[in-house]
């Protein structure tokens, strides 16, 4: 009798992995953005400054997913699995590059 259990090559759950990492780093950039800048945009004034330092404290934690996802992903497309392994290594540089940058400096107004 066969077996019908297919195993998948290795590297898929790194891939998988990073991709699921990926969605929830920028999520949580997406999430600390809008409670830090979010009120500055719709009252039109200045943001509390007893924020700042949580959001930078909680941000460490979409930042080191951020890192894991780049390594990862790093790791599946060594390995040569998952066709968008390189996307998603380029699009966790480009989350580690803008997130830190677009909580700092917020919306840009002229």
């Amino acid at each position: 009798m066969g077996s019908s259990v297919q195993s998948e090559p290795p590297g898929t759950g790194w891939y998988t992995a990073a991709r699921v990492l990926l969605i929830c780093s920028a999520a949580g950039f997406a999430v600390l953005w809008a409670v830090l800048w979010l009120p500055v945009l719709l009252t039109g004034g200045q943001g509390s400054p007893l924020l700042y330092p949580v959001v930078f404290l909680l941000a460490t934690g979409p930042w080191a997913g951020g890192w894991v996802t780049l390594v990862l992903a790093g790791r599946a497309w060594k390995v040569g699995v998952g066709r968008h392994s390189g996307m998603v290594a380029a699009l966790s540089a480009v989350l580690l590059a803008l997130g830190p940058v677009l909580l700092w400096f917020g919306p840009v107004i002229a």
